[in-house]
């Protein structure tokens, strides 16, 4: 007698084997866990047979009645189509997301008397200005360091009311901080120093500015001539020089550039159009690869990242960045299974040729292409 199968009856007997996004559903319909995989039929099956999830995901098999089901062309759709569906519903059986995926910012919050860098889990303050966001705390944590010691900000935790009476700091002490706490340094000067850290995290010219002047104090005097309690120009030249290795995050990185991504779907006479803008992932377009339908959906997607450049803040929600951090490490894999192309330096019709050319659309369209 043929032994019974352990995977209950309410699971899809025709799962694919291709890549795509399932959801284990509670009797109501409520989502209890939303995944991805590239074989969804093994990945579904798998949570019933021995060997297979332990633990929580067992519990969440025993406690489901219900699977669906999302076939896709790419595991970056998969991926893509995952995470959005966990942010939206919030299943109690997921955690990756929720708990790893978050960013990290260096703030430095203007509203305050006496403002400092701060590492911080999210936007928080209207009159803040935030830079990031990071995928780790070790980077903002470090150019918080530096900033602080080369544009004499304090590091002090807490608000602070200056007392001439007070102790001061060992920071002080060494010529790092100028001891606002104290009142050695009023407010309009040291929010001066404030400003000019922001213009130089803001703006690569501003650093250039700041080496050719510090390059220029310490030719024309030697260390121990500094004037007041300022650390030395060389000093200040090395700290410039290590904050300047993180340029290229401070700048705009890869996650943040503006492109077009264009994938696989699941029918071969169809692509998925990925759009995004400055980092923004916008939402998938699904394209047939009909001549006209093509042209439209190319110059639809340029379109709408376009526009989306033009009225957006420059800081990423946490929530954004977990989308955006999924497309830039595809991007840093090499785009396996796509064709990128790079909408900061290329029009629209630049790219629409390209498209012809690499072979994402049907080869009818390439014949119909004018001249």
């Amino acid at each position: 007698m043929p032994r019974s199968s352990p995977v209950p009856g309410w699971v899809p007997p025709d799962l694919p084997t291709s890549p795509g996004v399932y959801r284990f559903l509670s009797g109501t319909g409520e989502p209890l866990y939303i995944g991805k995989s590239v074989n969804l039929r093994r990945r579904v099956r798998g949570y019933f047979y021995g060997g297979g999830p332990n633990g929580r995901l067992a519990d969440l098999a025993f406690l489901a009645r219900a699977v669906s089901y999302r076939q896709t062309g790419s595991d970056l759709e998969a991926r893509l189509l995952e995470a959005r569906a966990i942010l939206n519903h919030r299943p109690r059986f997921n955690r990756a997301i929720k708990n790893s995926w978050r960013g990290w910012y260096l703030e430095i919050d203007q509203g305050v008397p006496f403002p400092r860098p701060r590492v911080v889990r999210a936007v928080r303050s209207p009159t803040a200005r935030y830079f990031g966001p990071y995928a780790g705390r070790f980077v903002p944590l470090e150019i918080s360091r530096l900033v602080e010691d080369l544009f004499g900000l304090r590091s002090c935790a807490g608000s602070i009311r200056p007392d001439v009476d007070g102790p001061a700091c060992l920071r002080y002490g060494i010529g790092t901080c100028p001891a606002p706490c104290i009142g050695v340094e009023g407010i309009n000067d040291y929010r001066d120093r404030v400003r000019e850290a922001i213009e130089f995290l803001s703006d690569v010219e501003r650093a250039r500015q700041l080496r050719s002047r510090l390059v220029a104090d310490s030719g024309g005097a030697a260390d121990g001539d500094h004037a007041g309690r300022e650390p030395p120009a060389t000093r200040r030249l090395e700290w410039l020089d290590e904050l300047e290795t993180y340029r290229s995050v401070l700048e705009r990185p890869s996650r943040q550039r503006s492109l077009l991504a264009i994938l696989p779907h699941s029918e071969p006479e169809r692509r998925v159009f990925l759009p995004v803008a400055a980092g923004r992932v916008l939402p998938m377009k699904v394209a047939s690869t009909g001549p006209r339908r093509w042209r439209n959906a190319v110059s639809d997607a340029c379109y709408a990242v376009r526009v989306r450049e033009l009225r957006m803040d420059s800081i990423l929600q946490p929530d954004e960045m977990v989308i955006s951090l999924i497309v830039r490490r595809w991007l840093e894999s090499g785009a396996p299974d796509g064709a990128v192309y790079d909408l900061g330096t290329m029009t629209d019709r630049e790219v629409l040729r390209s498209t012809i050319k690499d072979g994402c659309q049907a080869a009818k369209l390439r014949d119909s292409e004018p001249n």
